[in-house]
């Protein structure tokens, strides 16, 4: 079960890259507003999509662990994501403001 939570962090984790991607390419380009805004619905489906494969891997190797490992993969993606949200927009602008 260990090895499943384990997992499923690090599964979390690489379903965080492709959105993270996209959030940063959408800042650093001189983009209208739309086009920015489908990077990131762009890089959110294709974090599901990755989520999704390593659910579906999972189930496929290890019925037994499915819960656990998805579990782990859906909030360590929210928290990993959460903190990316709060860093840029609420600490990184009180850093900027001095």
């Amino acid at each position: 079960m260990a090895a499943a939570i384990a997992l499923g962090i690090l599964a979390g984790i690489a379903g965080f890259i492709p959105l993270f991607i996209a959030l940063r390419l959408s800042r650093n380009l001189l983009l209208p507003p739309l086009s920015a805004g489908l990077y990131g619905l762009g890089g959110f489906f294709v974090s599901l999509i990755v989520v999704a494969v390593a659910l579906i891997i999972c189930a496929v190797v290890a019925r037994e662990m499915v819960l656990p490992f998805a579990v782990a993969e859906i909030l360590t993606l929210v928290v990993v994501t959460s903190i990316y949200v709060v860093y840029k927009n609420v600490l990184a602008k009180k850093r900027v403001k001095k």
